[in-house]
């Protein structure tokens, strides 16, 4: 379980990739506490790379990366980053690589978004040597369960629009896996994998501003995009915007009383040998 140090220590890490855009910051304050706890050395597999800034944060030491992202225009930004020695246009459950190649693969809230989970998971247990290790983070089931919003414009009487809501915001995440974290290490097993930990991360004070923040953020304009192209450029223009969210967050933090129950969580993985 993360100490509440460790998840600001976190936000002041991160916070420089994404200074203004609160959901995203908050998310991955836990993700990247989590992460400090492990190591990757030897040659890695980054599974849904993106752009490559985040894994440079996490693992400045690590210098024999191979990413991996269906999306071209995302694969060349990674490509461009200098954080991978190759990065690979192809799907999770297809990486062009030998058998048992890489030391560690490294899933940053992927997995969830997979419609071939088992396959994908298969393929990296074929990547792996022996005793390698899959360290991820994913959504639990209380991702769906604590959405905010949704739950909100039901309460107040509006079921049609908080369904459209709600069904807006699972199509925006392509949320294919929202699995329990019984449900994830049974995954795991299946295709061979034994998950060793988990860490726990976002319990439901935190979940529910986050799943506020993120809900907002994405809901469509009637003239067309989504309410963060507003609130982004309103955020931006407060240099005191960073600072301030800090003391929310710390506040937020404080109000937890089950730091077990989350919406997401970080494990550790291994392949036996």
């Amino acid at each position: 379980m993360l100490a509440k140090e460790e998840v600001i220590s976190g936000y002041d890490s991160v916070v420089a990739l994404y200074p203004h855009i609160p959901p995203l910051s908050h998310w991955r304050s836990w993700e990247y506490a989590a992460y400090q706890r492990y190591r990757l050395d030897g040659r890695v597999l980054d599974l849904g790379c993106g752009d490559g800034q985040y894994f440079r944060l996490i693992w400045p030491q690590a210098t024999d990366v191979v990413g991996v992202d269906m999306n071209p225009g995302v694969a060349e930004l990674g490509r461009q980053s200098g954080v991978y020695r190759a990065v690979h246009i192809a799907p999770a459950h297809q990486v062009p690589e030998p058998d048992a190649s890489f030391d560690h693969v490294f899933a940053n809230c992927s997995l969830e978004h997979m419609d071939h989970l088992d396959a994908v998971l298969a393929e990296i247990h074929r990547c792996l040597k022996p005793g390698g290790t899959l360290l991820c983070s994913v959504v639990t089931d209380r991702f769906v369960e604590w959405s905010l919003l949704p739950n909100l414009v039901a309460m107040a009487g509006f079921a049609e629009a908080s369904a459209s809501l709600q069904k807006d915001f699972l199509d925006y995440h392509h949320l294919a896996n929202p699995l329990s974290v019984g449900d994830w290490a049974k995954r795991f097993s299946q295709a061979g994998l034994v998950a060793e930990e988990h860490v726990p991360i976002l319990p439901k004070c935190n979940s529910g501003i986050f799943l506020l923040m993120d809900a907002l953020w994405h809901v469509k304009r009637k003239a067309g995009g989504e309410m963060g192209d507003v609130i982004f450029p309103f955020l931006s223009a407060n240099e005191n915007f960073p600072a301030g969210f800090r003391k929310v967050f710390a506040g937020v933090l404080d109000m937890e009383t089950d730091w077990q129950d989350c919406s997401g969580a970080v494990f550790l993985v291994r392949k036996p040998g």
